[in-house]
């Protein structure tokens, strides 16, 4: 899975004086996940519209298996796009919605029952097979658009916030489903998401996007671990920062207080910088190579887990700390309680200004 499939070479896409989208070149595999994912404005839309077709490429190419798409319509491309709003017929029942886009290729009858009847048992719905889109959950009218878009067998699969109307119970559930599917009919998945949750859980590989071009490129545990850049490294998960500036003894917060760090990225004449360490590095007591001390304000309780809020002299705003539930069971925090907390070099991250 190392070879490049669809090649996207110095795409750029212009709406008048705006760049909507900047050079972006990028290669996904086959049989890969791949998410899109960054804030709204950031282009990741565009470009998904411009992989199916339905926005011009202002410059560059598009080629799928060495063979430029670019110039292709829609219809004669082999993607689907998926789109958020899943677009099913209401006047059509379930079979009649995913047996639409096999009708239109004028496909033999039989062939096409075949077909729907695989995929409904796929997506597992053949029991509402003649049902219309106003008796479906949002779970079950988003597998029906799910398996319309499948059915055809494309080679990629476009998913534009393919979860984005569902409640956050049903949206874990898709996330796997969808993981399934895309493993089990062995089709090149590419999803758009602001979600950073989903893009971690789903993808095998993620593309951060940011005014129109790529920041980093990644696996999940790539761009989660070693973010190439502070503001990759704040929309994946939580991070703290802590000011800090270069001095000739190494690095320095504002007190004076050393911190020693394995992962420096950037580095530039500028001495001002920011060290970063995500919360659930950060341990009770002063075992690590870096500690600091402060105040318990708030905790947050997520089952699992919680979050202390703690304030201390070193940042403006807090400094968060990922207890696991037994940890807390033994350490039993409360708000206005001092502790000390500690983590490694290695789990440390800086940025410069």
């Amino acid at each position: 899975m190392n070879q490049s499939f669809l090649s996207i070479q110095k795409v750029q896409k212009n709406f008048g004086p705006v760049t909507a989208v900047t050079g972006v070149t990028l290669d996904i595999r086959e049989n890969e996940f791949f998410a899109l994912l960054g804030a709204s404005g950031s282009g990741k839309t565009t470009l998904l519209r411009m992989l199916a077709g339905f926005e011009k490429l202002s410059g560059g190419d598009v080629q799928l298996e060495g063979s430029s798409i670019a110039h292709l319509p829609p219809n004669q491309r082999p993607l689907n796009l998926m789109f958020q709003s899943y677009a099913l017929f209401p006047h059509m029942t379930v079979a009649q919605n995913i047996a639409y886009g096999l009708e239109m290729d004028k496909l033999p009858k039989k062939q096409i029952k075949a077909s729907v009847d695989e995929i409904l048992q796929v997506i597992q719905l053949e029991h509402l097979r003649n049902r219309k889109p106003d008796q479906l959950s949002g779970g079950q009218s988003q597998r029906v658009a799910l398996a319309r878009a499948l059915v055809k067998r494309p080679k990629v699969l476009l998913l534009d916030e393919p979860l984005g109307a569902l409640d956050k119970k049903l949206r874990s559930e898709m996330q796997l489903e969808l993981k399934r599917l895309q493993v089990e009919f062995g089709i090149t998945f590419i999803i758009v998401t602001h979600d950073q949750e989903e893009a971690l859980v789903m993808a095998d590989r993620i593309a951060i996007m940011k005014d129109g071009g790529l920041l980093q490129v990644g696996t999940p545990q790539e761009i989660y671990e070693a973010p190439e850049s502070r503001f990759a490294a704040d929309f994946i998960g939580v991070m703290n920062f802590l000011p800090i500036r270069k001095s000739s003894q190494g690095f320095v917060t504002a007190n004076g207080l050393a911190i020693k760090a394995n992962q420096i990225n950037n580095s530039a004449s500028n001495s001002d910088a920011v060290a970063a360490i995500r919360p659930e590095r950060l341990m009770i007591g002063e075992n690590g190579d870096n500690a600091l001390s402060g105040e318990i304000t708030a905790i947050a309780y997520h089952g699992l887990d919680l979050l202390l809020h703690l304030k201390t002299d070193l940042s403006e705003t807090p400094i968060v700390v990922r207890m696991t539930a037994d940890v807390a069971e033994a350490h039993c925090p409360s708000t206005g309680q001092q502790i000390n907390v500690s983590w490694y070099a290695k789990d440390t991250h800086i940025f410069f200004a």
